[in-house]
């Protein structure tokens, strides 16, 4: 049995009764657009698994090292992950699909999609490996962190200019009345 296949036969259709969880494994394929657990990474859980009248609720805490790439200048970082979870295993297969839950299998839970949902989904969107991150010339591609290469010194873009000479305009207005 795989170290995320849980045997529940203990608690299944026992309400109220309790099992404390703490394991450690290699997991495969948690990606999504920038970031990603490495294949064959430990992934740590701490969970409390609790029986409920109608399936298992899964509680608790998963930990992992994220591989990340910056969505500015796409400089690959890591950083500590930390996930709570709170979901639901459902000994009727009806009722997992009803209320967007999991399904308890021949007294067994496998924790790998809940895991997979959970991580995957809470991944940053754009990652960003520092706050003050300048990204990529839009010309050329250089790394604004490392190098300047005076692209950003370049003429305004032209299809601003209408724009730019509305708000001086303004602006300048603003400045004569408060002149008055």
């Amino acid at each position: 049995m795989h170290w995320l296949q849980i045997d529940v036969s203990n608690l299944a259709g026992k309400p109220g009764s309790t099992r404390k969880l703490a394991a450690s494994g290699p997991v495969e394929g948690f990606r999504s657009g920038l970031g990603w657990v490495e294949d064959g990474d430990p992934v740590y859980i701490d969970l409390l698994l609790t029986s409920t009248r109608d399936g298992i609720e899964v509680s608790g805490e998963a930990r992992c090292r994220l591989h990340l790439s910056c969505s500015r200048c796409l400089v690959e970082y890591e950083q500590d992950f930390r996930v709570s979870l709170d979901e639901k295993f459902y000994l009727e297969p009806g009722l997992a699909e009803e209320y967007e839950g999991y399904e308890v299998r021949d007294q067994v839970i496998d924790l790998e999609p809940m895991l997979r949902d959970v991580i995957v989904l809470d991944i940053p969107i754009t990652p960003v490996h520092a706050e003050d991150c300048k990204g990529l010339c839009p010309e050329c591609g250089a790394d604004l962190n490392v190098s300047d290469c005076r692209h950003a010194e370049r003429a305004v873009d032209a299809r601003w200019a209408p724009l730019q000479s509305l708000m001086a305009l303004q602006s300048g207005g603003e400045e004569e009345e408060v002149e008055k």
